[in-house]
């Protein structure tokens, strides 16, 4: 395989994850699409679900560290002089979500 087909299959995967992540808010009853069509890159991300943007970034394998351990929910998270964040399932997050709307 060659870089350009490396490539090619690395936007495929990063598309199949959109698709992915759209679905799972629309089974939420969720307001969602995908934002980048045709390789459009867009600022404000890449999915957006009830008015907000998410970005979809899929790897062969994440940090152990960013998964809950024990009988924890979410791992909150920063980097020296970062911003505070935190991670936790899809479902959760759209099941928060999902009953704001």
């Amino acid at each position: 395989m060659n870089n350009s087909q490396r490539g090619k299959r690395n936007r495929q995967r990063g598309a199949e994850l959109q698709r992915e992540v759209v679905r799972l808010a629309k089974s939420y009853d969720l307001p969602a699409h995908n934002r980048d069509r045709g390789g459009a890159q867009h600022e404000q991300g890449d999915v957006e679900i009830n008015g907000m943007f998410f970005g979809c970034k899929r790897r062969k394998k994440c940090a152990k560290w960013l998964y809950p351990e024990k009988r924890e929910i979410g791992v909150f998270f920063r980097e020296d002089n970062g911003k505070l964040m935190v991670s936790i399932t899809a479902n959760l997050l759209l099941g928060l979500i999902s009953t704001i709307k």
